[in-house]
């Protein structure tokens, strides 16, 4: 029977080895003279003299404090693993067309990977650490401890998430194609581990299943990131539209986004729908990432640490009001900046406008006016005035005339301005001003002459509408007269701005009829959401006829003239896309993943942070921060993420959770031993609810504050395909390696010693292989399986029949948690009750 030993030993330290009643030669245990671990027992024979009861106590308080530990330093690591994968890039997004920013790292990839070793690293290096520690024989707490956590993971997590919803709400997984890779996963990986173990080559692992084992992790990897991407579902998405990340989003890019979504849904929506619309339309998630959770539960479980609680969620700074000021504005100012006249015109007739902010009555008002002399000459070319233009109630604009005198005296053309000032209104809940076209410029043409042919101005800056199409009209100017018909071509040529993507292309002919002084080229400019970026092309008008020329003084010379359009944006949308940003800018620091100051990691490990906690939550807090304090200063050695990109802190916050994993193992080896419980139950049980701890904590946050139950429970069935494919391949693949390579074993080797009466010796007597004794952990495998069925069984009928995997009806919910938590306790008592029963002689 199991551990029905007849201990005969003499109290000399040279005994290593014990006998039962069999006549099998035993390996003294870790807690009993001869025997000992990687690291412990710490006072080696003297110590496992000690009385059993005491030594008990002891090591389940050091096990109990070695959890702490490992959560503190795996927080660390996830900090690390949360600075590796938050780096971002800029790509080109065919959809917004403009540069946008997303992460490298792809979500579910991440997830998979770095995120999953984050979470189950102590699990996979344990299973690695006792391999080396046994002389790469293999042990039962490795390969338990993972399939234990398996089942915590799955059965009880899952059920804490599902009752953690308030009464009535529900959450669904959103991308549910992962979540069907990863849970189909979940149980082929554990069925796989049957298939290896006890039928493909029975208590054996090759180097064949080894490497199958290992690879098939990025084989899952893949299959989840097609999935993500919508292979299986035949809608693949577009590898350019990717998902914008707000929080680092450029002006240019809110600007951008802003200009598709007034495009889409109309110019009239307020500003917080516009907010709401871009991030549903092209904002990535920005939920807390799993490390953030992570680690926040590691803060509220011992307290104090490196950085502040992630707990609470991203919060968005709330969108600022817009300013401006109470009262409305009227505005005054001339229709158009720009005119021309004939010296026989006889008179100039000037529109002057008057125009509200809203639609309220505008009122009584008045402005003044007065005429500036240029080079017109007041008596010579135009006839002065000033006076006061009056507006009748509601009136919204006047004709101001001007006398305008001919002579028969050729002469260039002359200008004059026409200036407002001096704004009133008699509405008291109003303020008169005057817009940017507060002054006219006139120009008055020499009619004795062809004239020559000029653009208005040689830059033409352009505002592009972002609700649409904007068509411009560029001016041509017959200067120095105006007789007979002229004509001219003009053209587009492009520069930075691109036709049919900035601009629509434009060529044709200009005409002037005898007399006419101005024509114009239109143009359409097309919307991009700029924000500082600008564009530019060039027109030209060339081959002027009826003797008209070009001014040699304007670009392009004699031989044409040109005009450089310059598009841009506006101010009013600048200061909207200004606005709108703020509403993506989150407050991070309830995510600081870790001190820009070395210095600042010790402080923050001596000195806790209580936040708002009063009473009774201070003691405990101080209780478990000065219970982990030693922690703590150790781990503040390990660099913070800020060098080298968060990969210095990623391999020093490894090596650490390896040594304290050490620890952990030869603790729950002595904890076992002491008690008379194999290492499979104390894997199972006391090793796997140490390590799943933060991740339930962590679950159970998202499952609360996320809208969807992805982070929650759709993260654990792929941690749990990732602990079989690392943590047992990698050490079962070095294993296999190290077995083979040693070849045909002497028959006085070890190796038969260890595994005599085995039908393994049978099998291969020679030796010479990698065992892993199928007993006890195909039937843990097999229960695990059929509970894990059950589980994704109840989650999807949960989102058939409830509406979400999560929360729904209260009965429900502590129905399901109920019946989950009896799944756990099921696999872990008949797992049990194997081990005890079939127990191995020594």
């Amino acid at each position: 029977d199991f551990c029905n030993c007849r201990i005969s030993v003499t109290m000399s330290q040279n005994i290593s080895n014990v006998t039962n009643g069999t006549g099998v030669t035993c390996e003294p245990k870790i807690c009993e003279v001869g025997g000992g671990g990687l690291l412990l027992p710490l006072f080696k024979e003297d110590e496992q003299k000690w009385d059993m009861g005491l030594r008990a106590v002891l090591y389940f308080t050091g096990l109990l404090w070695s959890f702490m530990g490992v959560g503190i330093v795996s927080d660390i690591f996830m900090g690390a693993i949360e600075k590796v994968t938050s780096r971002k890039k800029r790509v080109f997004s065919s959809n917004l067309q403009t540069f946008i920013t997303v992460k490298v790292w792809n979500a579910t990839v991440a997830n998979l990977t770095l995120m999953a070793l984050g979470s189950s690293a102590p699990e996979i290096l344990l299973s690695v650490i006792e391999l080396l520690k046994n002389n790469m024989y293999a042990g039962d707490l490795g390969p338990s401890t993972i399939v234990g956590s398996a089942a915590f993971n799955l059965l009880c997590i899952t059920a804490v998430c599902v009752s953690a919803i308030p009464e009535g709400e529900v959450r669904r997984i959103k991308d549910i194609g992962v979540f069907a890779v990863t849970a189909s996963f979940s149980v082929f990986a554990y069925l796989w581990l049957l298939i290896i173990c006890m039928l493909w080559t029975p208590d054996v692992i090759t180097i064949e299943e080894g490497l199958i084992t290992f690879f098939l992790f990025p084989v899952l990897v893949l299959i989840s990131y097609m999935a993500d991407k919508g292979y299986f579902t035949g809608k693949k998405q577009n590898a350019q539209a990717q998902k914008v990340l707000l929080d680092a989003a450029t002006e240019q890019e809110i600007a951008t986004m802003r200009m598709r979504i007034l495009k889409k849904h109309g110019t009239g929506i307020p500003d917080d729908k516009v907010v709401a619309l871009i991030r549903e339309e092209f904002g990535a998630v920005e939920e807390p990432s799993r490390a953030a959770r992570r680690m926040a539960a590691t803060e509220k479980l011992f307290g104090g640490g490196r950085r502040k609680s992630a707990d609470s969620k991203v919060v968005p700074i709330k969108l600022s009001p817009d300013e401006g000021p109470a009262k409305t504005n009227i505005t005054f100012e001339f229709e158009h900046t720009e005119y021309s006249c004939l010296e026989s015109c006889d008179t100039l007739e000037l529109v002057i406008t008057r125009e509200g902010d809203t639609t309220a009555s505008l009122g009584k008002g008045a402005v003044m006016y007065r005429t500036k002399e240029i080079s017109a000459k007041d008596g010579k070319d135009f006839i002065a005035v000033q006076g006061k233009l009056e507006f009748d109630e509601d009136e919204e604009q006047k004709i101001l005339c001007i006398k305008i005198l001919d002579d028969d005296e050729h002469e260039p053309d002359t200008y004059f301005d026409v200036e407002l000032s001096d704004p009133k209104t008699e509405d008291s809940n109003a303020v008169a001003i005057l817009g940017k076209n507060k002054t006219a410029h006139v120009r008055i043409v020499d009619d004795d002459a062809v004239g020559i042919l000029a653009f208005r101005t040689a830059e033409e800056k352009v505002a592009e509408d972002f609700s649409g199409e904007k068509v411009i009209n560029i001016a041509v100017l017959r200067q120095a007269g105006a007789k007979g018909l002229v004509t001219c071509t003009y053209r587009t040529e492009d520069g930075t701005a691109i036709s049919g993507i900035d601009y629509e292309e434009v060529s044709g002919t200009l005409e002037f009829p005898d007399q006419e002084t101005e024509a114009f080229i239109p143009i359409t400019i097309k919307p991009k959401g700029r924000f500082d970026s600008t564009s530019i092309f060039r027109l030209y008008i060339e081959e002027p006829t009826g003797g008209a020329t070009f001014a040699l003084h304007t670009d392009g010379g004699e031989e044409c003239c040109i005009c450089t359009v310059i598009v841009g944006t506006d101010e009013g949308t600048k200061r909207k896309a200004d606005k709108l940003m703020q509403a993506f800018k989150v407050n991070w620091e309830v995510q600081m993943m870790a001190r820009d100051n070395w210095k600042d990691q010790f402080v923050d490990a001596v000195f806790l942070d209580t936040g708002e906690a009063t009473g009774g939550a201070v003691a405990v807090a101080w209780f478990f921060h000065l219970v982990t304090m030693p922690w703590k200063l150790i781990f503040a050695l390990i660099p913070p993420v800020d060098y080298c990109g968060g990969w210095l802190c990623f391999v020093c916050s490894l090596s650490m959770i390896g040594g304290v994993t050490a620890l952990i193992g030869d603790l729950a080896e002595l904890c076992g031993c002491v008690v008379s419980m194999p290492d499979a139950i104390t894997a199972i049980s006391l090793v796997a609810l140490g390590t799943s701890l933060p991740d339930t904590f962590a679950s159970k946050t998202a499952a609360e504050q996320d809208p969807t139950a992805d982070a929650s429970i759709g993260n654990v069935t792929g941690s749990n395909s990732v602990n079989v494919f690392l943590g047992l391949g990698l050490p079962w693949t070095i294993g296999a390696i190290y077995w083979t390579a040693m070849g045909e074993l002497s028959s006085d080797h070890k190796w038969f010693e260890k595994y005599s009466g085995e039908s393994v010796v049978a099998n291969y007597p020679t030796g010479g292989v990698f065992v892993v004794l199928g007993g006890n952990l195909g039937f843990s495998v097999a229960v695990f399986c059929c509970c894990a069925s059950c589980c994704i069984l109840v989650i999807l009928l949960r989102r058939w029949f409830v509406g979400g995997e999560l929360g729904g009806p209260k009965g429900i919910m502590y129905v399901t948690s109920t019946f989950l938590v009896s799944l756990w306790l099921l696999y872990v008592g008949l797992s049990s009750w194997n081990v005890l029963t079939n127990g191995g002689v020594c």
